[in-house]
């Protein structure tokens, strides 16, 4: 659906097509299932060889929304890739499900450490020990980023950002500067930037507690970057000021698809976080309630502005814009690094269950039938 094929129906003006994808951690793999649906039903229109990549002129991701980008628009397939090819094409939708899938317990494996205590230790010994033990595993990142670098860096490799097949734009949050930093190929291009895809996405990945931050050198600047969730977890703002900056605001519209990783049904429990240690264990769900917090926040933020950028102009009617997202999920069903089976095979099921609920964001589509599910919209 690229911006020289598409024309608005109501202005004639030229379409420019955006891809949005929420960070979430391992719950990435329910935008990866929805644009799986998207893609084969792309494939079964204009042939196997069609990639979503084809069909947006600009593709943003937040977190693990930037490994999903990035996989979309890289030029070399994922080992994985049904049809082995060694061609100049990005890897298929389901490709990326399936990394989730197989990379996700390896990533996201904790690290166990078995409390041993001699025979002769005293009881007030043996509470200390567990107590000091306690403490460093608050002090510690919860997982080793080598792993996802490993993975990150089997499927990326030493490709630019400059090299993507279409689009890209990635969010990221610098600490030493308090600032968000946006990463653009289109700048790349135009700078003939050296800054490696990867790093991209590992700073954009970084997500506090879970990772700590990555630092790179780059086009002689030093990078100290986290999660770009703390400031963009929903990146369709972002893009849509990427795209104003790449294509003009003048003689175009746009048609966005904004996927999100689901978020808690509000108000379903009320949790007392008194004090500064809440904020940082949640024994129950394993997730940092700060963690949710400042993602749910910051997506939040988005979904707002986003219904009033869209009415401003009438430049992005309802019409264009569909936003894929479910807040009602339960705690257990949220967690951002549960990668055992019971739980990818659940987030698979939701992803194909929200495809067949009715379309709900924003609340005043039009242009739709009453009840016309997420994957009727998708695919019109």
């Amino acid at each position: 659906m690229a911006s020289t094929q598409g024309s608005s129906p109501t202005t004639n003006r030229k379409v420019i097509t955006i891809l949005s994808i929420d960070g979430g951690g391992f719950r990435g793999i329910i935008p990866a299932v929805i644009l799986s649906a998207l893609e084969a039903e792309l494939q079964r229109l204009d042939g196997p060889d069609a990639r979503i990549a084809d069909y947006f002129d600009l593709i943003a991701g937040t977190s693990t929304g930037s490994i999903v980008t990035a996989f979309l628009t890289t030029p070399y397939p994922l080992p994985s890739a049904s049809n082995g090819s060694t061609t100049n094409r990005p890897c298929e939708a389901k490709d990326i499900q399936q990394f989730y899938i197989e990379h996700g317990p390896e990533i996201f494996a904790k690290e166990e450490d078995p409390v041993q205590t001699s025979k002769s230790e005293s009881f007030l010994d043996g509470l200390k020990h567990l107590i000091v033990q306690g403490v460093e595993k608050v002090l510690e990142y919860k997982y080793r980023p080598s792993r996802l670098s490993e993975k990150v860096d089997e499927q990326l490799g030493k490709i630019r950002l400059a090299d993507t097949l279409t689009n890209v734009l990635v969010p990221a949050y610098d600490i030493q500067h308090l600032k968000l930093v946006t990463f653009s190929s289109h700048q790349a291009r135009k700078a003939d930037s050296s800054v490696k895809l990867r790093d991209v996405v590992m700073s954009s990945a970084a997500a506090p507690v879970f990772f700590p931050s990555h630092n790179f050198e780059a086009d002689g600047r030093m990078y100290n970057l986290v999660d770009g969730g703390v400031a963009a977890n929903n990146p369709t703002l972002l893009a849509i000021q990427e795209a104003d900056h790449i294509f003009g605001n003048r003689d175009y519209n746009y048609l966005i698809l904004s996927l999100g990783t689901c978020s808690e049904e509000e108000h379903q429990n009320f949790i007392d976080l008194t004090g500064p240690l809440p904020w940082m264990i949640d024994l129950k769900r394993g997730t940092p309630p700060l963690a949710n917090v400042l993602f749910k926040t910051s997506a939040d933020m988005v979904d707002a502005y986003t219904l009033f950028v869209l009415g401003v102009g009438g430049r992005i009617s309802s019409q264009n814009f569909l936003r894929i997202q479910d807040n009602t999920l339960k705690p257990e069903q949220l967690t951002m690094d549960d990668a055992s089976k019971k739980n990818f095979e659940s987030l698979i099921d939701i992803a194909q269950r929200l495809l067949e609920k009715p379309v709900s964001f924003p609340s005043l589509v039009i242009g739709l039938q009453p009840m016309t599910t997420n994957r009727k919209a998708l695919m019109r």
